[in-house]
């Protein structure tokens, strides 16, 4: 069974999937960037679970 990663780690990822998306040429993703900081451990499982990166 896999290492599950914790909650900062997960976060830590989000920040950097969307700020790479952000540098990349999807300003939009300023806002998604934003809210990884006031996310709640759920919802941070929830986002990268969303986008594959648990």
């Amino acid at each position: 069974m896999p290492e599950e990663k914790d909650i900062e780690e997960l976060r830590k990822e989000l920040e950097d999937y969307y700020g790479t998306a952000m540098v990349s040429g999807m300003p939009m993703a300023v806002i998604d960037l934003s809210r990884v900081s006031e996310m709640s451990d759920e919802e941070i499982e929830e986002e990268a679970r969303k986008l594959h990166l648990d």
